[in-house]
């Protein structure tokens, strides 16, 4: 529930800036990466249940 909640804060502070959150390519679909995020920990979550888990994508950069 608590994830439910942060996620869901993020996602309408997201809104409210007016920025466009990133979409990635996941299982066939184009999603936002918030939400792949999301989906990749309560996977994890589900094998691990003795763990509270967070999963952040960025995009690596070559400087």
């Amino acid at each position: 529930m608590k994830k439910k909640i942060v996620f869901a804060s993020a996602l309408g502070l997201l809104l409210l800036t007016g920025c466009q959150e990133s979409t990635i390519q996941y299982q066939g679909e184009r999603m936002p990466v918030s939400e792949v995020e999301e989906i990749i920990a309560d996977q994890l979550e589900v094998e691990n249940p003795d763990m509270d888990l967070e999963v952040s994508i960025f995009e690596e950069s070559d400087d």
